[in-house]
């Protein structure tokens, strides 16, 4: 496996981390009405990762395949891609430890994916609806810069709630320069 691949695997580190030890109420606080809240956040990036590894290998989705949409009493089809602030707000209370088990199951065929994904996997090309045509490197770059920007959003929810900074360090990165 290319260090580009591990390093699409390892970006569950920060989200694991920024998910330590919050409560169900802090997992569905919207420090607006027109925020996401945690745990809506980390049921789209398991979705959207599971949506486009599904397209990748031409294979089912883990959402519908291992029943996580009927256990979640969710839309079978829906990645949350466009949801109103009225569809965040209503999705089903589900524990941030059932939304890490979906995305873990989502990272393990992942995982598997780009275990085995050769260049000529990398460079096919595939047909999106609304992006054209698009390659599997693209597609895996897509899942990385997804990955990495919803998990900065969990973290600053986290840091706003718990009034920490990244990583849960009191004043953030580099506060001890700042004293």
């Amino acid at each position: 496996m290319s260090s580009f691949q591990e390093s699409i695997l390892n970006g569950l580190e920060g989200l694991q981390h920024a998910l330590e030890g919050l409560t169900s109420a802090e997992a569905r606080w919207q420090p607006t009405l027109y925020t996401n809240h945690i745990a809506w956040l980390v049921w789209h990036m398991a979705r959207g990762e599971d949506a486009w590894r599904s397209r990748l290998q031409e294979s089912p989705q883990v959402w519908t395949s291992e029943g996580w949409a009927g256990r979640f009493h969710m839309d079978p089809v829906s990645v949350g891609v466009g949801h109103t602030m009225d569809e965040v707000r209503s999705m089903p209370d589900i524990s941030l430890t059932d939304l890490m088990a979906y995305l873990d199951a989502v990272r393990a065929v992942t995982r598997h994916y780009l275990a085995h994904a050769t260049d000529a996997d990398l460079a096919r090309e595939y047909n999106h609806p609304r992006l054209g045509t698009i390659t599997g490197a693209w597609s895996v770059g897509h899942i990385l810069v997804e990955v990495s920007q919803h998990v900065g959003q969990v973290e600053l929810l986290r840091g706003m709630m718990r009034e920490v900074g990244w990583r849960g360090l009191p004043g953030g990165r580099g506060s001890e320069h700042r004293q």
